[in-house]
């Protein structure tokens, strides 16, 4: 009998390094980097689970994908300032005190570029604001560090763990009610992205369609001052369709896998096409 239009049945192999590799359909969910893909990487849509709470004594990495230590580092360092960088976020960006009174400074300006064609700019609807400490793989010369210098500090605490190539970013990311941020993938799969939410709406849990996150076909929610890590190599998309804002500081790091040989020849690489004019 002809097995020739009878599709192979799903099936997959589990490698030495334990990544999952999958006979599925093309259209399988796994990750879709536009531009570059390092082999080899341990890989998971999301780095962090969604059940937040520890057992007594539990420790950061048994909520982290593979137990990975690097990666629970960078969540610990990040939770455990999450009051200290809410606090200047509110003064710096929303001009409100600890109390709730007005702050008689002048506020950090938004970098965001509504004609930029490079800062994925062009895939929300609605209104999204940036702040930022590092854009494009630069820290910014801007009010950022003197207006938030605890913030500054521990990002620049994590050392080589921030991502740096033309694709790092590091900034607080506002997405006011009704706005939307459509599917995409990022360029490579050699990091990861950190989201610490500061402010998230209040809605009823099982409500996902009022406010979260989707990558790699699973959904998630934020919970204030707990790290969600995920994988944006995957399609992913976010939404808040509350009335009220949503705020992450968003820091981009090295994907735990990448050797710093690798990371070296990386940033090499991209110095190069700079030197070029193959990029900006």
């Amino acid at each position: 009998m002809s097995t020739v239009n009878t599709p192979l049945p799903p099936s997959a192999t589990v490698v030495e390094s334990g990544r999952l590799v999958t006979t599925t359909p093309s259209n399988a969910l796994r990750p879709q980097p536009s531009m570059f893909t390092l082999l080899g990487l341990r890989s998971s849509p999301f780095w962090t689970s969604p059940n937040n709470n520890l057992p007594p004594g539990g420790k950061t990495n048994q909520r982290i994908a593979y137990g990975d230590e690097y990666v629970a580092e960078v969540v610990d360092k990040l939770e455990a300032s999450y009051k200290e960088i809410k606090k200047e976020y509110m003064e710096a960006v929303m001009g409100i005190s600890d109390g709730g009174k007005a702050v008689n400074t002048a506020l950090m300006e938004g970098d965001y570029d509504a004609n930029s064609t490079d800062q994925g700019h062009k895939l929300h609807k609605g209104s999204w604001d940036w702040h930022s400490y590092v854009q494009g793989g630069v820290k910014m010369d801007n009010s950022f560090r003197s207006l938030c210098p605890k913030t500054a500090s521990i990002i620049d605490s994590l050392g080589t763990s921030l991502f740096s190539t033309p694709f790092s970013y590091v900034f607080f990311s506002t997405l006011h009610p009704g706005t939307t941020i459509t599917p995409h993938s990022s360029a490579m799969n050699l990091r990861l992205r950190v989201h610490l939410p500061l402010i998230v709406p209040e809605f009823e849990w099982d409500a996902l369609d009022k406010v979260g996150l989707e990558c790699g076909g699973q959904k998630r929610v934020w919970e204030e001052g707990k790290a969600v890590v995920l994988d944006d190599s995957y399609v992913h998309h976010v939404w808040n369709n509350t009335t009220s804002t949503r705020v992450v500081l968003l820091v981009d790091i090295w994907h735990p896998d990448v050797t710093m040989e690798e990371r070296k020849s990386t940033e090499e690489m991209f110095e190069y096409t700079k030197n070029m004019g193959w990029m900006k």
